[in-house]
């Protein structure tokens, strides 16, 4: 894998890091929605959503475009992002938990 691609890719992956990220990918996945609307959701203000939205942005993950009076935020390859939630979720069901060590 080249430079440009590593680094394309752990951005991706950075974005997803963040439980309020991967919380707004859930409530647009299910309903594209505007910035106001993302942010009811996080329980957050408006700013804060933006500065999430951004990074999603940023990382290529959603896209955000104007309708009316509103910016609305849509996931940019839904088919895509829904795998790669599904094979985490695979991989957390099948997680083993750590032994404990008896001394």
């Amino acid at each position: 894998m080249d430079e440009a691609t590593l680094r394309r890719t752990a951005r991706y992956f950075r974005a997803l890091s963040s439980e309020t990220r991967l919380r707004i990918l859930y409530e647009i996945i299910a309903d594209p929605k505007c910035a106001q609307d993302v942010a009811e959701c996080i329980h957050k203000d408006v700013s804060t959503a933006w500065r999430h939205i951004k990074v999603l942005e940023d990382a290529g993950i959603v896209t955000s475009r104007r309708e009316g009076r509103k910016i609305v935020v849509y996931v940019n390859d839904l088919e895509s992002l829904r795998r790669i939630l599904d094979l985490v979720q695979r991989a957390l069901d099948h997680e083993k938990p750590t032994p404990k060590i008896i001394k």
